[in-house]
């Protein structure tokens, strides 16, 4: 079993995975794999010699029983953890907070495989989590993270799996999850969480849901049929289907109802959508990157936009289109969210893909990016987990949520005192 142990007074953030022990030996293998990636290990008080591994990992070989492992980096808080070596092999994932950032661990919370996204429902007492593999969307507690219960269609819809995005439509009282495998949008009660309707999407493979700002019709993106469809929010009925021409992601309709921005994941361009001539055309050029997320400002007139191609936020002038800055954010940038007071611009980066693929674990930990929409400069920055993903803002702006895309959760930080740093030398911090 392991254990975890406070660090110098708070939980301490970290995944242990222990292998079966094969046969019975005197020490065990310890693959240690820490964000930041060159945190130095200390070992029952002694510094602990590490080689590399494969995939970011570091190894060592540690006596059977029971340890202190302490993780220090420059300009992080220290972590404290209780290891048990069980025999052969002890696999040891663990994160170190940032210090001086005004985004403080709040926690963690469970969820079914691959999570997604991630909503606040709009009292913000919920989250909502698709999972990618699982049979619906999770409902946890907003506060505690705990787990609440599950959106899920009947057994005929919730056996395909696939569950991507989730949107609210106040005025109905529901809440839309979008689920690609087989095409098609569901809607729970807003209230009770009970299963409404099950409808087509109008396209093939379904990702993000938008609602007009009058909440009348939906906009959904769909990622095989490369098309914008429309449906009336009230019957469901399909009322247009726009061809992109290209892979469509993000969706941002604008305030006043008049126009669509559409993000393309292939090409990277920004389209603008006409609403009610459903006329499109060329916001933003083609520039080879991929958008993904799209998240308008109306009260600075721009659009920002996630690129996983380029490891970018864009930040693009929503009048004219033209560029007012690239940042360079990270790894596969994926969501961005901007507070309710538009003071920052949030963002979480998967981190770079491992040699198996994108659908295991990578050498790095992806992160959680805070941009200030003054400067648009990054101010802070804080540890994920593995493949960050889904990013909410709660209402009130003091929560941030994302998920762990490969980890089945979420992680919680607050907006609050900012942690201190470890003063002193690394042999200081240890006595």
């Amino acid at each position: 079993m392991i254990s975890l142990q406070a660090p110098l007074g708070r939980l301490a953030l970290a995944a242990c995975l222990c292998a079966l022990a094969v046969a019975a030996s005197a020490d065990c293998l310890l693959s240690l794999k820490t964000a930041p990636p060159e945190a130095a290990a200390f070992l029952d008080g002694a510094p602990l010699a590490l080689r590399p591994g494969v995939n970011g990992a570091r190894l060592a070989r540690i006596p059977n029983g029971r340890h202190e492992l302490i993780l220090l980096a420059d300009g992080c808080v220290a972590e404290r953890l209780g290891l048990e070596a069980p025999g052969a092999e002890l696999r040891v994932e663990a994160k170190l907070e940032r210090a001086g950032s005004p985004l403080v661990f709040a926690g963690l919370g469970g969820t079914g495989a691959r999570p997604k996204s991630v909503s606040f429902t709009p009292d913000g007492r919920f989250l909502v989590c698709p999972l990618l593999s699982g049979r619906g969307a999770d409902l946890l507690d907003a506060k505690s993270l705990a787990w609440v219960g599950r959106l899920e269609p009947p057994e005929s819809q919730a056996k395909h799996e696939g569950f991507v995005e989730s949107a609210f439509l106040p005025a109905l009282g529901e809440i839309w999850v979008s689920q690609m495998h087989n095409s098609t949008i569901h809607a729970f009660d807003l209230a009770t969480h009970a299963w409404k309707a099950s409808f087509p999407s109008g396209g093939s493979y379904p990702k993000v849901i938008a609602p007009s700002p009058d909440g009348t019709l939906v906009y959904i993106s769909n990622w095989v049929s490369e098309d914008v469809s429309v449906l009336d929010a009230r019957s469901h009925d399909l009322v247009r289907r726009v061809k992109v021409g290209a892979i469509p992601r993000g969706l941002a309709p604008t305030a006043d109802g008049k126009s669509v921005f559409i993000a393309c994941f292939e090409g990277g361009a920004i389209l603008r959508l006409e609403v009610g001539s459903w006329k499109l055309s060329t916001f933003y050029a083609a520039d080879g990157g991929a958008k993904r997320h799209l998240v308008l400002d109306e009260a600075r007139k721009r659009l920002y936009a996630t690129d996983m191609s380029r490891d970018s936020l864009f930040v693009i002038d929503a009048v004219t289109g033209g560029l007012v800055a690239e940042l360079r954010i990270g790894s596969n940038p994926n969501t961005c969210a901007l507070s309710p007071d538009g003071r920052w611009i949030y963002a979480c980066t998967r981190g770079p893909n491992g040699a198996a693929g994108y659908e295991l674990p990578g050498p790095l930990a992806g992160e959680l990016v805070a941009v200030d929409a003054s400067s648009l400069e990054v101010a802070f920055r804080q540890w994920g987990g593995n493949q960050p993903t889904g990013l909410a803002v709660s209402p009130d702006g003091r929560r941030l949520v994302f998920t762990d895309f490969l980890d089945r959760r979420v992680e919680a930080y607050d907006l609050g005192r900012p942690l201190a740093p470890v003063s002193g030398s690394r042999k200081g911090a240890l006595e």
